[in-house]
């Protein structure tokens, strides 16, 4: 197979520009023939080159197509990369065509697992309400560290043991704690294999020294934590979420961290990201709140091209192939 045709789709120049650098485009110019970057407003110009592709390659901003639409404009798509995480939006009218889709999930997720592993570490030094306060509340900051367990002999609930649950579980390995997860889709023997211990959702919150949200974005997964759960949480125990905010309802995190202030969140995604101040977590002393920066930015964002022109190009020369997601797969990721 020499020199095929290859897609690039993406609605989002910006987003566009930071996966797909010229380092990177240079990379699939060696695979094969490669389009500019196709968005709604200029398909129907490339509307002969599409109909030769047998790949292609997207990022944040992909196009959502109907299967209609693929059938008309790709007839010969036989794959495509996703060069960032979840593929929810837009996956299903490829599959449901027969065509291939390969995501960078588990690239974008080493940055995440990196992010939640040191807030984790952080959290159980009391590291968060402590620097916030230390200036204008010395007293209470050196309180609450005080308070705080500290690393050693700790127990962290993990909910969600998907590919960042259980990569996080992974790095947690090098620490003395004990990990607690929930997640009704994982055995018991690959409990045992991350050295976690499973247990219900309510366990987690109640004797967990820190909490971490990795459930998949699911629309029945709404509010899924709710004022029960957050009122279980120890004092000076901290909620991490680097899911997503439609999981979590806000107003009884508020609530629950106003009534303890010895609890803290952390959390890099909230309902409404473009307008943080509408959220009542927004006005809490007690969260941390970070712009959605837990995944891949900077150079990390050419990490998730490289792992998707990696399966490209064992694509092309026959080789197996990683992270393709199926139809049964797309029901448990993120």
């Amino acid at each position: 197979m020499v020199n095929i045709k290859i897609a690039l789709f993406g609605e989002n120049e910006i987003a566009f520009s930071k996966v797909y650098s010229e380092t990177v485009l240079e990379k699939l110019r060696k695979q094969g023939e490669i389009s500019e970057r196709i968005d709604r407003t200029n398909i129907n110009e490339h509307k002969e080159f599409l109909k030769q592709c047998e790949a292609a390659f997207a990022t944040w901003g992909m196009i959502r197509f109907t299967e209609e639409e693929i059938k008309e404009y790709m007839p010969n798509l036989k794959v495509l990369f996703y060069s960032a995480g979840t593929v929810q939006y837009f996956a299903e009218p490829f599959l449901n065509c027969g065509i291939r889709v390969f995501s960078a999930f588990a690239a974008n997720g080493v940055p995440v697992t990196e992010y939640t592993v040191s807030q984790i570490v952080l959290a159980l030094k009391g590291y968060f309400q402590g620097a916030k306060r230390y200036k204008s509340f010395l007293r209470y900051s050196l309180a609450h560290t005080q308070n705080c367990i500290g690393a050693y002999g700790a127990k962290v609930g993990l909910v969600g043991l998907g590919a960042i649950g259980s990569s996080v579980a992974e790095k947690l390995k090098e620490y003395d704690v004990k990990v607690m997860a929930y997640d009704p889709f994982v055995s018991e023997e690959r409990a045992r294999e991350l050295n976690v211990t499973l247990c219900s959702l309510e366990t987690v919150f109640k004797e967990c020294d820190v909490i971490s949200n990795h459930l998949a974005n699911k629309k029945e997964l709404k509010n899924i934590f709710n004022a029960k759960l957050f009122g279980l949480m120890k004092r000076h125990s901290t909620f991490i979420n680097t899911g997503r905010g439609d999981q979590v309802d806000e107003f009884a995190l508020a609530l629950s961290l106003h009534a303890h202030p010895s609890r803290t969140a952390v959390v890099d995604v909230l309902k409404n990201e473009k307008f943080p101040y509408s959220s009542p977590l927004f006005w809490c002393p007690n969260v941390i709140i970070t712009p959605h920066i837990a995944g891949s930015l900077g150079n990390e964002t050419e990490r998730m091209a490289d792992y998707m022109i990696a399966q490209l190009d064992n694509y092309i020369n026959g080789k197996p192939v990683k992270y393709e997601v199926t139809k049964e797969k797309l029901e448990r990721m993120a």
